[in-house]
């Protein structure tokens, strides 16, 4: 495609055009409206999504949903903690031999269990787990309240045309055929690769399709089989007549009981490509193929109501920006469900550009700003593909620890799978072995670091306050919290009067600037105001410590910040920090002022400028 001169009369303008209505666009749909941008949403298909598909929200997600005032109903609907806060490994859920309904391994999840307190420390917001089949339905109420008339479902984009003002969008209205346009400031594709990408022509890079996944949404009632009440997910390898062992993932999905006693579940298990993959496939064959590896008895009732085929790979796409044009969520970076990184990448995603876009169009950042985007959250999906695949082959190396060989005799293999279940000192041994490959697999489970570890600092698009970057943790296990420029917001509870805050929940209205000072942060807050009305910006302000400001009871932010108590740290509208000051500065306005202009990708002020809110 190439821009055109011209562009095509429109019959509807908005600034922002999100194609696509899955979790990432309805994001951007929430956080512009919050931020008094208007936007349209288009999306193909009639509804949301009807499979469950991804359902485990991590902290930095629920802190987003948190801003944009949905995490209440999102842990409302989705699994009480006590149902989800745990792996479980299991032989099968049926079946009477010596190996069948047993316990391959159990661990603590995605922040519960031994993991609560590690978590609770670094967030004000728990993981949540709530299926896209509900929570997509549940952010599309919010965006349609926040936005009346601003999300067309059965709507696909068709063509795009660029110009040097604009884009214009031919959509096509497929529940009554007509074709209409629209003309858009700029367009955020959360289509997940299926129109924008293709009409752009922006190549995905990384390894291409290696595996066929099928999903299952099945309605029925396994709490027999089931050990455990408090498995996100149950993991199935059972030993097949042929002596293969063979994998299938049993998630309970709610949505009303939790657990083992949900009523709905997601059955996931994968194929290769080439020999009779997953599109060959019939139904019935399919839910046969599930049945046998889950050994489930014959007369036991599972109502099958959806099956979905999708290929995984693990890309990213060469660029995350194509003029005025930016890809979020899938349609920007496609992996294996390992770990739970894909959904909460996306939402990620768009909150990153949605505050950006904002400024942008009110004029009150540079242009530059939308490059940021990309230098940002490129590297951010690269590490994270790079995980996902990584988790996947790891969770299928625990299949030498169980002594069962691919392709030795169906003989062997069983007597491997018994007498890793004896009670005998050899059995005891066995395992004990297994426990230890198994243990690898809290990359995958138990990834805080990488979750809320990384950090915007070499995009250039924050300041420098000319320390060391923390040492993170090479299997993302570990989180150290920072205030270091670039670094997430660390999580620290503050009192302001009576009430207790995370410092995350003092970035408020949306599309605020956060500044923290010390106790005598006085010329910090006088300087905030002054510039703050001279930029036309919003600034919410504070001295922690000091007379009338939030208090830091239990020394937490203060050891956090590393500033002394002349000292501030200033934060952008996403909860990441723009800038810290270790100490007094003799001219707050100018630092303050340099500042933002690195945030906001501008140029400096001059200085009849700076003297307007010079303290």
């Amino acid at each position: 495609m190439h821009p055109s001169r011209r562009p095509h009369p429109a019959d509807r303008h908005v600034p922002v055009l999100i194609v696509g209505g899955g979790g990432s666009g309805l994001t951007a749909s929430l956080a512009l409206s919050d931020l008094g941008i208007e936007s349209l949403l288009i999306e193909r298909h009639p509804g949301t999504s009807i499979q469950p598909k991804a359902h485990i929200l991590n902290a930095r997600t629920m802190e987003i949903f948190g801003h944009l005032k949905v995490a209440d109903d999102v842990y409302r609907e989705g699994s009480p903690p006590e149902n989800s806060g745990a792996m479980v490994w299991l032989t099968s859920l049926g079946g009477d031999e010596p190996y069948d309904r047993k316990v391959l391994y159990r661990t603590s999840a995605y922040g519960g269990g031994r993991l609560a307190e590690r978590y609770a420390s670094a967030s004000a917001y728990p993981h949540a787990n709530l299926g896209q089949r509900w929570l997509e339905p549940l952010l599309r109420r919010h965006a349609e309240e926040r936005a009346p008339g601003g999300l067309l479902f059965h709507h696909e984009l068709t063509a795009l045309d660029e110009d040097e003002d604009g884009v214009t969008a031919t959509v096509l209205d497929r529940g009554t055929g007509q074709v209409f346009r629209v003309r858009a400031a700029y367009v955020v594709a959360a289509d997940g690769g299926k129109t924008v990408d293709r009409l752009r022509g922006i190549p995905m890079t990384g390894t291409p399709t290696f595996l066929e996944w099928i999903n299952l949404h099945v309605r029925a009632d396994f709490s027999p089989f089931i050990p455990y009440d408090d498995a996100v997910v149950n993991r199935v390898s059972s030993l097949s007549e042929d002596g293969t062992l063979e994998h299938c993932g049993v998630v309970p999905m709610g949505p009303r009981n939790w657990g083992r006693h949900s009523e709905e579940w997601t059955l996931m298990f994968s194929r290769p490509p080439g020999a009779r993959g997953a599109a060959e496939l019939d139904d019935e064959t399919i839910v046969k193929m599930v049945r046998r590896t889950l050994k489930l008895p014959d007369d036991h009732a599972m109502d099958v109501q959806s099956v979905s085929r999708w290929p995984v790979e693990g890309t990213v796409a060469e660029r995350f920006r194509s003029g005025r044009v930016f890809l979020v969520g899938d349609a920007a970076h496609r992996h294996p469900p390992s770990g739970a990184l894909g959904l909460n990448t996306g939402v990620q995603d768009a909150h990153n550009l949605a505050w950006k876009l904002a400024l942008v169009l009110d004029g009150r950042a540079g242009a530059a700003l939308l490059d940021s985007y990309e230098a940002e959250r490129r590297p951010v999906a690269e590490r994270v593909v790079e995980r996902a695949l990584f988790s996947l082959f790891n969770q299928i190396a625990f299949t030498a620890g169980t002594g069962v060989v691919q392709g030795a005799r169906p003989e062997w293999n069983r007597a491997q799978l018994t007498a890793l279940f004896a009670d005998t000192p050899d059995g005891e041994t066995r395992r004990a072995v297994l426990r230890e490959y198994f243990d690898t697999n809290r990359i995958t489970t138990a990834h805080l670091g990488l979750e809320m570890g990384y950090d915007y600092a070499d995009a250039g698009y924050v300041g420098d306050d000319r320390t060391a970057r923390p040492r993170q943790d090479p299997l993302g296990l570990a989180y150290v919290p920072s205030a270091r420029p670039g670094s997430r917001l660390p999580h620290a509870w503050l009192l302001r009067g009576q009430q207790r805050l995370s410092t995350h929940q003092l970035l408020s209205p949306p599309g605020s600037f956060l500044l923290l000072a010390g106790a005598g942060g006085a010329p910090w807050l006088a300087a905030a105001e002054r510039l703050a009305d001279a930029r036309g910006i919003r600034i919410a302000a504070y001295a922690v410590g000091a007379d009338g400001g939030p208090r830091d009871e239990d020394g937490a932010w203060a050891r956090l910040n590393a500033h002394d108590p002349e000292g501030a740290v200033l934060v952008r509208p996403d909860g990441f920090v723009a800038m810290r000051w270790l100490s007094r500065c003799p001219r707050p306005a100018d630092e303050l002022a340099a500042a933002l202009d690195t945030a906001l990708a501008r140029g400096p002020h001059t200085a009849a400028d700076r003297e307007g809110v010079a303290g």
